[in-house]
């Protein structure tokens, strides 16, 4: 679609950063009447949007703290937040009118800021003797931050209101301290912490007539199902989830204990002092949300090395308990750090047990064969290490210590470790060089004996059946409501219920500008569509009878957010270099989609200005893509002057097409005349699937409940008025032109959002959720079969 796919719009919660505390006796002034109207959740983020002006208002009853508040906000004061002002006031210079007059944030104790004690009766908290407690649910302790992201300010409901508080401003200040922006965390609706740990997650009602109450049912406590599991000679486990399997965690205890005697084993003799280790401390999660929601990580597995903890996943179907990030923290405690990070996740790759479901050397021995190999160059080059897609550094980084071990022993490996120079190799393989290396490197992985042979499922190029899909769109840009979330398992099962049996996830890539070839960035942050969610979807997805075709797709990154069909080099070489890069991106979730074995890849989205005048280039690409994704292809061409004129369509399994061609320029329609504008452009779509003989999915067809969607299909119009019944007549005129169309083999609606509060009838975006095109949805996917309705 021409427009950037909306995908920053979801970043729903204003990152305002937390604490809310209730009632006091002594108030200034009231807060507002009862009686009042409350507004929803989605008023006040627009409301602030609106004002683009954002009061941050400190305390100054404690003066030293006062000081500390003031650097702290003023150094915030210059952040860029979606063109939001910031202004930073201390309590003291702030009147009551400012306060009524635009989104707030106040930050503080009920003793050190007097505005915090002025509207606490207004919110579900109570401070008592020195104490704040959060309604029931939970009494602070001296060194707890309570935070509310989100709520609506007593004193005047329709505005914005977010706090940080304590019952000490140390606390606040430790909090601080520890956060490099105050709206970073986009974790809930309010938050406790202790020492950097989430105690509680919570959500609020939203009340129409009254202050919004906590939601218990969805409120995470997780003070409550923390608990000690298991304990052996260097290990301590604790379980966060409802009900632990106890034979199957001790059978892990044990496992990650012999696993790390082997290792201590290994170092030991090779001369390394291996009895200074402590205990580590090992958490599981039951699932990929809580370790997020806890910790803030999303990854399989992390660890902490101040505290000596490792923390992973650890569900049937997805487990982080590998031994990776237990190796890189023994390694770390008993050899130091090493500058060179191939060298150090290398090492802890080695030592790991089933990396990426197969095994590092599994995929090394892969990409040996299939020429993915980076050059040894490249990865003990510290920025192109970190720019590399990891799926496929590591692994090579594995194999490529085991050479060195294989070869020169491992006392020189762990004495090279550390001594590794971060870029290029010790001085004792200076002598040997980079080329000399890199071919016994090679000779290595070709002569690699595995103990079972990779595993290779057979090829598939097409599949049967219809897709009746929707692009599953990543909304929240939160945890808590994205596609890891519980929220996006609701949401799925609601989809399904629709009779949708397929999704598209989509990744995104980010390049800094359409006219300079640079490495794709990925996207990896807890919040975003990183891996780990685009595994956690597609598992809830097959969970409820569905199936998944992967689709990443390229916007412009900082300043040039933007359109992929923009993309275009200037030279030659800029395009060699441009494809090189795509390539380097586009395998990362080639190999992800081969790894959980997912039904259908899509090798690239309305990348115009590249397709056109380039099709050997995307032909060498496509066949390289097969050589590691062994499912069905298809390319996702945008509909405006690129669909046509592709010319690899014979290359891929299925044609894809963006579809959002306008329908009618007038703006009173019949859904009949909206249905003839449809079958219009059917022709070029059919004759091209004649030509190429191969099926056509329309990857992306969407419909805003705005006025006149059918004019700009492709276009959203944020101000525009809201109107659900043309957004269900596009939907009904364009089932009714598909109808039994043979060329045709599945329609994936834009969009479907990961948490069900995006929609609804005040929404005049893309989505039909909870408006009337659901059931249009709904009355067409019900059907048994794709076929004329004349036989139906």
């Amino acid at each position: 679609m021409k427009s950037a796919k909306n995908a920053f719009l979801g970043f729903t919660v204003l990152g305002v950063l937390f604490v809310g505390l209730t009632w006091m006796q002594s108030s200034q002034f009231a807060p507002s009447s009862d009686a009042e109207t409350w507004p929803t959740r989605r008023a006040l983020r627009n409301k602030l949007f609106q004002m683009r002006q954002w009061l941050w208002v400190y305390g100054t009853g404690d003066p030293q703290a006062a000081i500390e508040y003031r650097r702290f906000a003023e150094s915030q004061a210059n952040l860029t937040f979606r063109n939001i002002e910031i202004v930073v006031k201390a309590d003291t210079a702030v009147s009551e009118t400012e306060l009524r007059s635009r989104p707030v944030t106040l930050v503080g104790t009920p003793e050190s800021n007097r505005w915090l004690r002025a509207v606490l009766p207004g919110l579900p908290l109570t401070y008592r003797e020195d104490r704040l407690a959060l309604d029931r649910l939970l009494t602070l302790e001296n060194r707890d931050v309570l935070s509310i992201s989100l709520y609506p300010n007593p004193l005047a409901p329709s505005l914005p209101l977010s706090l940080i508080t304590a019952n000490r401003d140390d606390a606040v200040l430790d909090f601080l301290s520890r956060v490099r922006r105050w709206w970073y965390v986009r974790l809930g609706e309010f938050v406790v912490e202790r020492q950097g740990q989430r105690l509680v997650l919570g959500f609020f009602k939203q009340n129409k007539t009254r202050p919004w109450s906590i939601d218990y049912e969805r409120t995470r406590k997780y003070f409550e199902f923390s608990r000690k599991v298991a304990r052996t000679e260097h290990y301590e486990f604790w379980f966060h989830g409802n009900a632990p399997d106890q034979p199957v965690l001790r059978e892990l205890a044990e496992q990650q204990e012999q696993r790390l005697r082997s290792l201590l084993s290994l170092l030991s003799r090779a001369g390394v002092n291996v009895s200074s280790l402590p205990t580590i401390h090992y958490h599981l999660y039951e699932s990929l949300e809580d370790k997020g929601l806890i910790t803030g990580r999303t990854s399989l597995s992390h660890n902490v090395p101040d505290r000596n903890e490792v923390h992973a996943v650890f569900h049937a179907g997805l487990r982080g308990t590998d031994f990776y990030a237990d190796a890189q923290l023994v390694l770390e405690r008993l050899l130091g750090a090493t500058r060179n990070r191939a060298l150090k996740e290398g090492l802890a790759v080695y030592f790991s047990h089933g990396w990426g479901r197969r095994g590092f050397r599994s995929w090394a021995k892969t990409f040996h064969r299939t020429g993915d190999l980076i050059s040894l160059k490249e990865l003990l080059d510290p920025d192109v290490y970190q720019k590399e897609s990891y799926l496929f550094a590591r692994p090579q980084a594995g194999s490529f210590v085991e050479f060195l071990a294989a070869r020169y022993g491992w006392s020189a490996v762990l004495r090279w470790y550390r001594s590794w120079p971060a870029n290029g190799l010790p001085a004792e393989l200076q002598k040997v060089g980079l080329a000399e290396l890199e071919r016994g490197w090679h000779a290595h992985l070709a002569e690699l004996q595995l103990s079972s042979p990779p595993v290779s499922r057979p090829a598939k190029r097409g599949l049967p059946g219809f897709q009746k899909g929707f692009c599953y769109a990543h909304e929240g840009y939160q945890i808590y409501n994205g596609y890891l979330s519980r929220e996006s398992f609701r949401s799925l099962k609601r989809l399904r219920e629709l009779g949708t049996e397929w999704i598209s996830l989509t990744p995104f890539g980010y390049l800094r500008r359409p006219d300079q070839p640079d490495y794709l960035r990925f996207s990896f942050g807890p919040g975003s569509e990183n891996d780990e969610s685009l595994i956690v979807a597609m598992q809830y997805a097959r969970e409820l009878g569905m199936r998944v075709m992967l689709k990443p797709h390229v916007l412009m990154w900082r300043a040039h957010w933007g359109w992929p069909g923009d993309i275009k080099m200037t030279n030659s070489r800029d395009w060699q270099r441009f494809f090189d890069y795509y390539y380097r991106w586009i395998r990362h979730y080639a190999l992800l989609a081969e790894m959980y074995e997912m039904d259908i890849f899509c090798v690239g989205v309305e990348l115009m200005q590249t397709t056109r005048e380039h099709e050997m280039e995307w032909r060498r690409l496509i066949e390289r893509v097969r050589r590691i994704y062994r499912g069905p292809l298809v390319y996702a061409a945008n509909w405006w002057q690129e669909f046509e004129h592709v010319t690899f369509w014979d290359a891929l399994d299925y044609i894809g097409l963006n579809c959002y061609f306008p329908l009618s320029d007038k703006d009173r329609v019949t859904v009949d005349e909206l249905r003839a504008g449809f079958k219009s452009f059917l022709p070029t779509v059919e004759s091209v699937a004649r030509q190429y003989d191969r099926p056509v999915l329309l990857t992306e067809i969407g419909f805003t409940s705005g006025v006149h969607p059918w004019k700009q299909p492709h276009e959203r119009r944020r101000r525009a008025p809201v109107d659900l019944q043309a957004q269900a007549w596009s939907y009904q005129a364009a089932f009714e032109a598909l109808w039994g169309q043979d060329w045709l083999q599945g329609i994936y609606w834009w969009k479907w959002p990961t948490y069900l509060e995006y929609g609804g009838p005040d929404h005049n975006g893309f989505t039909p959720n909870g408006k009337p095109a659901e059931d249009v949805v709904r009355e067409w996917y019900g059907k048994k079969s794709w076929r004329p309705r004349t036989s139906d």
